[in-house]
């Protein structure tokens, strides 16, 4: 690939690409078609109603064109050599930005009819944490897919570099971290779009069977399916709807998992940043500066737990904020076996090891463990005896099932207040700062210690009797902060002033030893 050119401090402004317009329209395409079909199979019988449906898809078509047209001529942009600018809108004028040396990440996506068209939505991160979203980040959503990558390329400062001769120098090719697994879709199953799935095709039926005015009782294929279950016993019933449910399920996550990571890649690439590319019909490539990497975060939900699997999602500033319109771009990699998570967390960070592998955790105290426990076995099997009774007290339920609600969800408390008092750990090891926490999901947290800009203690009034309290590291990366859940106060204090020496010095009575 041939080297960028350096942009000169007076750029011209540039506008979008006019074939945005079109793309702008396109979602208009889907129920057009069967509605254009209906009417062409159908045209002896067009009545008032259709010419009324029709000019009102025309009507729509044409604001929205109008729309797009007016923001085509309205937006203007450049990048110079210290800054980003947009200026867009026509009553409300929007005038943007950003110095080229706050920017933390640019994010390049491309849905189908984007690749149709040739263009390409460049999303620039700030890492600011405000409240409003868009006030955080800056949009270009319809340039050529080519000045994408040239904007993401000079955003991240890739610039040429030369021979001793004065000569161009031949490319440096990236350094592949991780390529697709398609043993990996084993996994998808087991995290929580199977059941999104599942959620999703029910109601989506439901209101498309409303919409269409069809009830599914005049179905005969549903009545037939109804006498069977009604033959069946009740236990053949629930487990032959469970298994089709399922089955959904699984298909739907399997769909969902090729569709984001299909061509899945990650790379260090030479000018110091890491980018990522994956997705099937929305292509999605993400580009970080290796200098605003803070960390990881190890994610692995029960069933992942279970095959000694994991998520792994990367902690930069700008990235992860509040936007989810970048599909969760800081998600390093699919669920996949822990041993692949645990080297890519190293690879990623650059070291030999992964200092989640590598930390020795220090467990929390007891009272930790209490106040799980009154979670698991009162408060949860108190919750569910209320609900029982309140089904019993309308004549859904039998009143045996208050008491059987109440001790089935004792039994299954007490082994998860147990599992999650296992789970919490904290630890220093070199640079990181590690915390683990979660039973239904376990998360491990490795960042860097000087990514940490303050700490925060609070307590509870149960805490405050227990002796424990709840630290928060404040760091710009993910979600702003990274919680130490029920630790103990002199511990915690000890803890926090060895993360970062001479903070806490005045709140601490003792000097405080090292952690590891």
């Amino acid at each position: 690939m041939p080297d960028e050119p350096r942009l000169p401090a007076g750029q011209p402004w540039q506008r979008l690409h006019p074939r945005m317009i079109v793309v702008s329209v396109s979602w208009l395409v889907g129920p057009a078609v069967p509605l254009l079909g209906a009417i062409l199979v159908a045209r002896d019988l067009l009545n008032s109603h259709g010419l009324i449906v029709l000019g009102s898809y025309i009507v729509v078509a044409g604001v929205q064109a109008g729309h797009e047209w007016v923001r085509y001529r309205t937006t203007r942009f450049r990048i110079t050599d210290s800054k980003v600018e947009l200026h867009s809108g026509l009553f409300f004028r929007t005038d943007k930005s950003i110095p080229r040396d706050r920017v933390r990440s640019a994010d390049l996506t491309a849905n189908p009819v984007h690749r149709l068209f040739g263009l390409a939505a460049v999303k620039v991160g700030t890492g600011q944490h405000t409240a409003r979203s868009e006030d955080d980040e800056l949009v270009l959503d319809g340039i050529s897919r080519d000045q994408a990558l040239q904007f993401r390329a000079l955003l991240l400062n890739r610039s040429g570099t030369t021979n001793p001769d004065g000569t161009a120098a031949s490319p440096e090719l990236p350094v592949p971290l991780a390529r697709m697994r398609w043993s990996w879709a084993w996994y998808a199953p087991l995290t929580v779009t199977t059941v999104a799935g599942v959620l999703a095709v029910v109601t989506g039926g439901s209101k498309l069977l409303d919409t269409l005015g069809l009830d599914i009782t005049d179905s005969g294929i549903a009545r037939n399916v109804w006498d069977w279950l009604s033959s069946v016993p009740l236990a053949l019933a629930i487990a032959a709807v469970t298994v089709v449910l399922l089955a959904v399920g699984v298909a739907g996550s399997l769909v969902a998992f090729a569709e984001a990571w299909y061509g899945y890649r990650l790379e260090r690439e030479p000018e110091g940043s890491l980018h990522l590319v994956r997705g099937l019909l929305t292509s999605r490539s993400v580009s970080v500066a290796e200098r605003r990497i803070c960390g990881v975060e190890l994610t692995r939900p029960l069933p992942l737990r279970l095959l000694s699997a994991a998520r792994l999602n990367l902690l930069a500033t700008g990235l992860g904020g509040h936007s989810a319109r970048f599909s969760n771009p800081a998600q390093l990699m699919p669920a996949a076996p822990l041993d692949s998570a645990h080297q890519i967390t190293a690879d990623v960070l650059d070291l030999t090891s992964s200092p989640i592998t590598q930390a020795a955790l220090r467990g929390h105290p007891r009272p930790a463990l209490r106040r799980r426990l009154v979670r698991g076995c009162l408060l949860a099997p108190a919750g569910a005896a209320a609900l029982a009774g309140a089904g019993a007290g309308s004549g859904l339920l039998p009143w045996w099932t208050v008491a059987a609600a109440a001790l089935l969800t004792a039994a299954c408390g007490a082994p998860l207040a147990w599992d999650a008092y296992r789970g919490l750990g904290h630890a220093l090891h070199g640079d990181y700062l590690v915390v683990r926490q979660g039973a239904f999901v376990r998360r491990t947290v490795a960042l860097r210690r000087e990514r940490i800009v303050g700490w925060t203690g609070r307590q509870s009034y149960t805490q405050r009797r227990a002796g424990l309290c709840t630290l928060t590291a404040t760091t710009a990366a993910g979600k702003g902060a990274v919680r130490i859940r029920d630790i103990g106060v002199a511990e915690g204090l000890g803890f926090a002033e060895a993360t970062l020496p001479g903070l806490l010095a005045p709140f601490c009575g003792t000097p405080t030893e090292q952690h590891h």
